[in-house]
């Protein structure tokens, strides 16, 4: 899922930033495919929890799993949402440069890209490497930089959308091009929430990205075994 999501992600920035409809409308019928593996992979989550006797690491990337099948789901929502929103500007006389935004859509292409990487690391490293000290201090690193770069991002918007209320832009595309960047906003914290994620399945103990790092935020007191 992961994967189409960056798909639909990178579609959506190509088709902001050139005007292009025809890539709008791909990542409105992509949605479909999502939202029937998200179904597929709902139903194998509950078979595969409730058949395996799994603990630890194991139980913890089970939960994980589920938890990010709907985390995926809600961004690809966003992305269909701003694809429609795309078509709506489209039809709007607007003087807007959307290359203006083009800083946070890379920002968020980044921390994406990162985070799947993270991603990929977690499910394809040994279990017996992931404990290891320097591992996981490694996922640390790459979580707090994904902290990073979406507090960067949402600093770029504010300054857009600030941009936008003091433009002479008709209220209609303004509003518009708004409701593209608070949706963007929402899905670079989607992003910070599968790095929060990633760490609670490799330690058990829950973090929060606050502003530039990130905090511990609830501890089972649990060991991995």
């Amino acid at each position: 899922m992961g994967r189409i999501v960056q798909e639909m992600y990178y579609k959506f920035g190509d088709a902001y930033l050139e005007r292009n409809d025809k890539l709008a409308k791909e990542i409105i019928n992509q949605d479909d495919r999502l939202d029937f593996i998200e179904a597929s992979l709902n139903y194998e989550s509950v078979i595969l929890l409730s058949s395996g006797n799994y603990t630890g690491i194991y139980l913890k990337a089970c939960f994980m799993s589920s938890k990010l099948v709907q985390i995926f789901e809600n961004m690809g929502d966003i992305c269909e949402k701003n694809a429609k929103l795309i078509i709506e500007i489209l039809k709007t006389p607007s003087t807007v440069n959307a290359t203006n935004f083009e800083d946070s859509l890379e920002l968020t292409k980044e921390n994406l890209s990162l985070v799947l990487s993270s991603l990929s690391d977690l499910i394809n490293i040994k279990a017996t490497k992931l404990m290891t000290d320097q591992v996981k201090e490694s996922f640390f690193e790459k979580a707090k930089k994904s902290c990073i770069l979406n507090e960067e991002v949402k600093g770029l918007i504010d300054a857009y959308k600030s941009y936008l209320y003091k433009s002479k832009e008709s209220i209609k595309s303004a509003s518009l091009h708004i409701e593209v960047l608070n949706n963007l906003a929402n899905f670079s914290d989607f992003i910070t929430n599968i790095s929060e994620n990633i760490i609670w399945a490799l330690t058990g103990e829950l973090y929060k990205c606050r502003n530039n790092d990130l905090e511990l935020f609830y501890f089972l007191g649990e060991e991995n075994p």
